[in-house]
């Protein structure tokens, strides 16, 4: 069982940037709110409300390049294809680790949906962002959903809780920052 456990601690850090692994549990600050989807466990929600017109927000974060700005925990982005809603990312963290996503956006609904493509089997991780209009004039509500789900031999070792914990985690952090990110460049 030692080596499926070792296997299991690979599977979820391999997760990384996606689900960004921490320890430590991480409390909504006020004006993120995180929870889980009333349709599927395996699906963390989240919102949070910033500054801006959504179309113009949208925008900002479909240059994946400014997401090293936006989101702390990403170093460097290696674009490797894109072809109109469509993009072939790597996300590279401080320490090194690599993220290779599939974008798949819908402008119409202002909505970036990415996979993680390398997680070889061992675990589906899909999230969605959607920027809506904030119910006060020039504001925009971002909605997030992280989808995270672990296979065969890594599902023995890891529990649903604690992927649900990494999850909620995650979202936590990324609207923290996506709001930051807004609020410092809405006051330039």
């Amino acid at each position: 069982m030692r080596v499926d456990h070792m296997r299991g601690l690979a599977v979820l850090s391999a997760l990384g940037l996606v689900l960004g692994a921490s320890a430590s549990a991480l409390a909504a600050p006020p004006g993120v709110k995180i929870y889980q989807s009333p349709n599927d466990q395996k699906i963390t929600e989240g919102d949070t409300i910033v500054a801006g017109d959504p179309a113009e927000i949208y925008q900002t974060v479909l240059d994946y390049k400014r997401w090293t700005e936006i989101f702390p925990d990403v170093a460097k982005v290696e674009i490797t294809k894109q072809n109109g809603v469509d993009a072939l990312v790597t996300l590279i963290g401080p320490d090194g680790h690599r993220d290779n996503l599939h974008f798949h956006n819908t402008p119409a609904a202002r909505m970036v949906w990415f996979e993680d493509t390398g997680n070889h089997g061992r675990a589906e991780v899909w999230a969605e962002i959607v920027f809506i209009p904030g119910q006060e004039p020039n504001t925009t509500r971002v909605h997030s959903r992280l989808f995270a789900d672990v296979h065969g031999v890594a599902s023995l070792v890891v529990s649903d809780g604690s992927v649900r914990r990494q999850r909620e985690q995650k979202i936590t952090k990324d609207l923290v920052n996506i709001r930051s990110y807004f609020q410092r460049t809405a006051s330039r």
